[in-house]
Parts: structure tokens; C-alpha cells; sequence
């Protein structure tokens, strides 16, 4: 039986149950709608598929949006397709879906009639939508680590993200997979951490790995208000419940608008970000294969959004024609503390057991800040701290020029 999911797919899904008769009604909100009423009986016939094959809900509903827009579209009876409507509706899906979902759209058509009909009409035998590559664009979805680790710091104040943004990077675990993980499924050792994902796995269980996200992972354990409890969630919101991608998305989203980070990142971006990162970082596929937890090796042309540019500079790199920035010199590695010893996170700049710098750069500014303190407050911290220093400073009689 199929399970809801972290996105709260199965409310969508009994929603749509609920409300089939008004999807007859021109005046719904719906896009979308059942132009002819007699197609309405295949609603209830597709539902009855999924029940047997035990589909997740995220994907019934995708099936049930397109059958809606193959009932806003054809007019007569879906059984009685022409020629000509399947010519129009290959226009009308050029037309209305992303590129990237056109042949998934093709494919879902075709099951659909096979589920409706036990096999495709003789005008969709030969359906095929051909897709023109010189139309394809490249998504802008791909972080550097740069803005990967100015988000770090920007949620320096919230253990959770960071626990949560390191994992997803280092594991290449999906947000649900992440997020469903119970006390009971973390080992903890000295200098890592293994993550069980004991449900809602894709591909069934498997374990997540912790090596350099670790120290924001026990961070954010030991912080845990209800690390006691086997049963409660990993990764909790500030009201102590089940933290969930919409959180961490809006989140994210005011991030990247502070950092002017012009990308549409999202909680399921790390994993693709970790994937590429690994891939020009010089990881083989069968070893990003295992750590993912995939079958097989294909996934990795979904998730890779590396492309021939970024290969022509690590070309350029090792044969000394460009300052070598590969991956390798920035690769998000855990710190160890010269002072005391400590792990520390590749993300932080001070020590979180000592509290000595951990920056060479960040030392020398501080040197520096005894002769300028007001030019270092502006390389630091916001314009508002800034102004709440110095109306303090000044409250207490202290000139800061």
C-alpha cells in the first residue's frame, strides 16, 4: 500500500478523488477541466490501475493531471482519437510543457490508453514527439562552491540546515529520504557517521554516509531536544515537528535573494550540485553509483549538470594555461583545529570548542581591526548589526572613528 510521502502527496491525491464530479464544471478553478462528460468514467478506471500496481501518489497524481489535460484537449470520446486531434496535441504539449517533460509526457500518454483501453488507438501507434536539441537551454540551477559555501554561512545561526545542506551535498540522499530519517536510524562514531534510511527510500533502504558534514551532524545532535527518543525525527523545525522540504525551500529562496545568488536552488539542487561536484571532482560513476544508492549508473545523466565548459577549464587547469581552481583545491572538507585539535566544519571560521580563528586571512584581519575596528565591522557582519554596535558604543560614552 502505497505510504504518503513528505511532500503530503496522498492530501493532494484523495482531494482529487473527492472533487472528480467538478472536474465537468467549466467554472472550477481547475486549468484544466473535462470538456466532454462522457470521458469522465476513465478518471475512476485509471484510479483502479493504481491500487494494482501500488503507484506513489506523487505519481498518480501526475498520471490523473494527464488525463485531465487529455480530457480539456479532445473533445470527443479518448477512445475515438483521430488522426488529426493526435497532431494537434502534439502542438498543443509543445506548447504547454517544459522540454524537459515533453518525452515523460509522451510516455505517460501512452499508458494511460493502455490502462484505458488495453492498447494505443492506430493514430497513437506511431506516437512520437520529436524534440529539436538546438531548443534545449541550459537550467541555471547549478551552484559553485562558492555559493554553496556562502549559504553555509549564511544559516551559520541554524545547526539544522547546516546539518541538513552538508548531508544532501556529501550523501547525494533525496530530501524525503533525508528528512524521514528517525533517531533510531543514526550510528554515530568518532569521526563519522552512517545515516539509515529505513523508509521511504526510492530504491529501498540503503545508508547514508557522513564524513565531512559529520561535525555539523553531531552539532546538531547534540542540540537535539528529542535525541532520547528512537521515534522522533532527525531534522526538526523550530516547533520541534518534522522538517520539510517547503521549509527548507523558503528558506533557501530568502537566502539566495540576500546572497544575490541568482538561481532557483531548492532543497533537491543539493543533490544534484553534490553529483556534479563529485563527477568534475574526478569520483568514477560506479562510485557516485554506490554512494547514491541507484541501481545503476543512468541516473547520474539526470543528475549531472556539469557541461563542456566546465570540462574545458580543468582541461585548461592541468596543463597550466588557467590558475588551477578545480574542485579538488575547494572540496568542502572537514578542518582540524591547530589549537585544540578539533574537527571543525569546512564552512566555519572560528573554532567551535576554542574559539581561535581557523582562517589565516580572517587572523590577520583581526590583527588589523585593533588599528581600523570600524573598517573591519563592514568586512564582517551586516549594515544592521553594524548600526546596533555602534548605538551601543555610543550609549556607553565609546568613539568609534
Amino acid at each position: 500500500m502505497a505510504e504518503n510521502d513528505i511532500y503530503n502527496n496522498k492530501k493532494r491525491y484523495d482531494n482529487f478523488i473527492k472533487n472528480i464530479s467538478n472536474l465537468i464544471n467549466k467554472s472550477t478553478k481547475y486549468k484544466y477541466y473535462c470538456i466532454n462528460k462522457n470521458n469522465l468514467k476513465y478518471f475512476n478506471k485509471l484510479i483502479s490501475s493504481f491500487e494494482i500496481d501500488d503507484l506513489s501518489y506523487i505519481r498518480r497524481l501526475r498520471m490523473l493531471n494527464i488525463l485531465k489535460f487529455l480530457t480539456y484537449f479532445i473533445k470527443t470520446d479518448l477512445k475515438t482519437i483521430s488522426k488529426t486531434t493526435k497532431d494537434d496535441l502534439i502542438i498543443e504539449i509543445r506548447k504547454k510543457f517544459k522540454i524537459t517533460n515533453i518525452k515523460k509526457t509522451e510516455r505517460d500518454i501512452k499508458r494511460i490508453y493502455k490502462i484505458l483501453f488495453g492498447k494505443l488507438p492506430k493514430p497513437l501507434e506511431d506516437f512520437n514527439i520529436r524534440i529539436d536539441k538546438s531548443m534545449q537551454k541550459n537550467g541555471n540551477g547549478k551552484l559553485t562552491y562558492e555559493e554553496f559555501d556562502k549559504l553555509m554561512k549564511y544559516f551559520s545561526n541554524n545547526i539544522t540546515f547546516q546539518a541538513y545542506l552538508s548531508l544532501a551535498f556529501e550523501s547525494l540522499g533525496r530530501p524525503q529520504e533525508i528528512l524521514f530519517t528517525k533517531i533510531s536510524d543514526l550510528e554515530l562514531f568518532d569521526n563519522y557517521a552512517i545515516v539509515n534510511v529505513s523508509e521511504h527510500g526510492k530504491e529501498g533502504t540503503k545508508k547514508l554516509i557522513s564524513i565531512d558534514s559529520y561535525p555539523y551532524l553531531i552539532k546538531m545532535y547534540n542540540s537535539h531536544k528529542d535525541r532520547k527518543n528512537n521515534d522522533s525525527f532527525l531534522f526538526l523545525n523550530g516547533n520541534n515537528k518534522q522538517l520539510t522540504p517547503y521549509a527548507i525551500n523558503k528558506r533557501l529562496k530568502k537566502a539566495c535573494k540576500y546572497l544575490n545568488i541568482d538561481k532557483h536552488i531548492t532543497c533537491y539542487s543539493l543533490k544534484r550540485f553534490g553529483v556534479t561536484f563529485r563527477r568534475l571532482n574526478g569520483d568514477n560513476d560506479v562510485t557516485i553509483q554506490r554512494i547514491a544508492g541507484w541501481t545503476s549508473t543512468r541516473q547520474l545523466q539526470t543528475y549531472d549538470l556539469s557541461n563542456q565548459d566546465d570540462v574545458f577549464k580543468i582541461e585548461l587547469a592541468k596543463r597550466g594555461l588557467i590558475k588551477d581552481v578545480t574542485l579538488k583545491e575547494h572540496y568542502p572538507k572537514t578542518k582540524t583545529c591547530e589549537y585544540c585539535g578539533e574537527r571543525v566544519g569546512f564552512s566555519e571560521s572560528s573554532c567551535p570548542k576554542c574559539y581561535n580563528l581557523m582562517d589565516k586571512d580572517m587572523i590577520k584581519k583581526r590583527i588589523e581591526a585593533r588599528e581600523k575596528p570600524h573598517e573591519f565591522l563592514n568586512q564582517i557582519m551586516d549594515d544592521e548589526v553594524i548600526e546596533l554596535l555602534l548605538r551601543k558604543a555610543k550609549e556607553k560614552g565609546v568613539e568609534i572613528k
